[in-house]
C-alpha cells in the first residue's frame, strides 16, 4: 500500500525507506514525561541541566527546549535519536509511574500518548525518525499501556522502531530466566506488534555477549539485534562477536568513550567515535547510535562525560580542536 512507503523496512541485512537505503545514525536523548498544570509534556532529562531542577516550567518552555535539541542533533548529523523514556518505578499500591511529577501510566495513558504524538510531530519537522525505549512490558499493567502505545502510532511513520528492553542482562527483574522463558516473553511482545504496529520495527537493547546465556539474540523474534558495546579493549570483540553469531540484521545502539578534556582529551573521544563506526561499517552494522547527546550532571565519571555536548553545552567541531 502507497500509505506505507515511508516506514522503515528491513531488505536484507540493511534498513530501508522506499527504494533508498536509510542507516540510522542516532543519538541517544532521555526524557521525563511531566505533569504541567492538566498536561503531560515530554521533558529533556533533568540531570542535563541539574540534579534539582529543570531549565523549563512551562509547557510552551520544555516544547521549544526539546525542539531545539532536536535542531542540534539534526545539525550534528544525526538522523534519528533513540528517545529513552524507560524509567518507570512502581508505588506501594503496586502502581506504575514516571517518578517526577510523578506521571501514572494507567491514569494519564492518554495524556502521555498525546505527549509522545507532540515529540513526534516536531521529529518529523526536523526529519529525524525515533526509536522509543520504553518500560519492558512484563507484566499486565504495562503490557496495557504499551498496547496503547503500539495502536495510536501504528500509522506514524516518524516512530520507526520500538526498543522493548534495555540491557535485559542488568535490568531484567528476574535474577534467573531460562532461553525459553525469554523467548516465550518476546514471543508475546513481537505477537503484539504484527497486531497492533505491523508497520513498525521493533528491537531489544542487547548489553553485551554474555547475555546470550539468557536473552539469546539469535533466537528471540526481534526485527534486528541493537547491542551497546563500551570498553575500548572490548569493543572490537563484542562487534565481531555480534555480526558473526546472531544471525539478523544488527546495529550499534550505544557507545561511548567518557572524556572531560582534563583527564582525558576530547580528541580521544573523537577517534574512538571514528574507530568504531569505520570497524561497525566494515563488520556489516545496518546503524549506529552515540550515548548520549549532552553530558549529565552530578553522576559517576564514564557516564557523566559520555555525551556529545559538554555541561555547558558548547562542542568541538574539528576545526575547533
Amino acid at each position: 500500500s502507497t500509505a506505507y512507503l515511508d516506514f522503515v523496512y528491513i531488505d536484507g541485512s540493511t534498513f530501508k525507506i522506499a527504494d533508498s537505503a536509510y542507516y540510522p545514525l542516532m543519538v541517544n536523548y532521555k526524557v521525563e514525561p511531566l505533569m504541567v498544570g492538566e498536561e503531560v509534556v515530554i521533558s529533556p532529562a533533568r540531570y542535563y541541566e541539574t540534579s534539582i531542577e529543570y531549565e523549563a516550567n512551562t509547557k510552551e518552555q520544555i516544547l521549544h527546549q526539546v525542539e531545539t535539541h532536536m535542531q542540534i542533533m539534526k545539525e550534528m548529523g544525526f538522523n534519528s535519536i533513540r528517545v529513552c523514556m524507560d524509567v518507570v518505578s512502581k508505588n506501594e499500591e503496586g502502581y506504575y509511574y514516571y517518578s517526577t511529577t510523578p506521571v501514572y501510566l494507567k491514569q494519564y495513558c492518554d495524556k502521555i500518548i498525546q505527549a509522545i504524538d507532540e515529540l513526534l510531530q516536531m521529529a518529523k519537522v526536523q526529519g529525524l525518525r525515533i526509536m522509543l525505549l520504553i518500560k519492558p512490558p512484563l507484566d499486565d499493567e504495562l503490557m496495557d499501556f504499551s498496547e496503547n502505545i503500539l495502536k495510536h502510532f501504528a500509522n506514524n511513520p516518524t516512530l520507526f522502531c520500538y526498543d522493548f528492553m534495555n540491557e535485559p542482562l542488568y535490568f531484567d527483574p528476574l535474577k534467573e530466566r531460562t532461553k525459553a522463558d525469554a523467548l516465550e516473553v518476546v514471543s508475546k511482545w513481537k505477537d503484539a506488534m504484527d497486531r497492533l504496529a505491523p508497520h513498525q520495527l521493533m528491537t531489544i537493547g542487547f548489553s553485551e555477549p554474555i547475555e546470550v546465556f539468557e536473552w539469546d539474540p539469535s533466537i528471540l523474534p526481534v526485527d534486528f539485534v541493537q547491542f551497546h558495546t563500551y570498553h575500548p579493549l572490548r569493543v572490537p570483540n563484542e562487534i565481531w562477536w555480534y555480526s558473526h553469531y546472531v544471525g539478523k540484521p544488527w546495529m550499534i545502539g550505544e557507545t561511548s568513550f567518557s572524556v572531560d578534556n582534563d583527564s582525558v582529551d576530547y580528541e580521544m573521544q573523537t577517534y574512538f567515535m571514528k574507530e568504531v563506526f569505520q570497524y561497525a561499517l566494515n563488520c556489516g552494522a545496518a546503524g549506529f547510535g552515540w550515548w548520549e547527546f549532552q553530558d549529565a550532571y552530578d553522576v559517576h565519571f564514564e557516564a557523566q562525560y559520555s555525551g556529545l555536548l559538554n555541561h555547558k553545552g558548547t562542542t568541538y567541531t574539528t576545526d575547533s580542536l
